[in-house]
């Protein structure tokens, strides 16, 4: 059996929840099932910052099979997204008991360790981490195209497209790589398409640490330096997180 450590580390939402109905699901959309339970979250243990306003909501979760679990019983279901839409399924990964026996300590320990490990993943591959204080916000230059209807064979922009924006930093510090000069463009993503909800939206007076990209979260190419992944943008507080997370990489 997967400890919850590892639990905790395969998924993007933990959460405490009583099982309130099986065989049934609350989102439009996606049919119920055998395997499928609403569920009344009573506390989030991990989420991602899309997930992280439905404490105290009703979910659908896909359970594993076979179903162990029956109606009343608390526990902390580990899990990932599975449809998002009016109304919100995640997949089980797995659960274990609720509050009376879960070693709380244990899950807020793994939590965090999970947390650590995906940041320190995503600082690895930034091509420069930067402190500073961002200016105003305009389109990015190297983002805007002629009209569709000039460019032969072009295709028309996806609602999905990141339409980029930059803004201007000035520098406090420069944590990885190299930069030379007072401020640095940062480009950042200013859709509100699903695709793009996550992506950190850069405001004037925005003070922090940003981690810088030469590629989207979707592996695409951008038009300089971006910020497109939650985890790309943190207050400027958490710069000795970031600095404790870079350190072993850089031994």
């Amino acid at each position: 059996m997967a400890s919850v450590k590892d639990l905790t580390q395969q998924s993007g939402f933990v959460f405490e929840a009583r099982l309130e109905q099986l065989g049934a699901s609350n989102a439009t959309g996606y049919p119920s099932a055998a395997e499928t339970a609403i569920v009344h979250i009573s506390r989030i243990i991990k989420s991602t910052s899309t997930l992280s306003g439905y404490n105290d909501q009703r979910i659908t979760v896909h359970l594993q099979s076979p179903v162990t679990l029956k109606v009343g019983d608390q526990a902390v279901f580990f899990t990932h997204g599975v449809h998002y839409g009016e109304g919100l399924v995640v997949g089980e990964v797995g659960h274990s008991p609720g509050a009376a026996a879960t070693n709380q300590a244990e899950l807020s320990s793994a939590a965090q360790a999970s947390d650590d490990f995906e940041f320190q993943q995503r600082l690895a591959q930034a091509e420069l981490v930067i402190t500073g204080r961002a200016g105003d916000s305009k389109p990015h230059p190297n983002s805007q195209m002629a009209p569709v209807d000039l460019i032969p064979g072009k295709r028309p922009v996806s609602e999905h497209d990141p339409d980029w924006w930059t803004t201007t930093v000035t520098l406090e510090s420069v944590e990885k790589g190299t930069h030379s000069g007072p401020t640095h463009e940062v480009a950042f993503s200013n859709s509100i398409d699903i695709a793009w909800y996550c992506a950190p939206k850069i405001k004037a007076g925005d003070h922090g640490v940003f981690l810088l990209h030469n590629r989207s979260v979707h592996g695409k190419a951008v038009p300089s330096l971006a910020v497109s992944h939650e985890l790309d943008f943190h207050p400027i507080g958490e710069l000795n997180r970031v600095r404790a997370l870079l350190k072993p990489a850089a031994e």
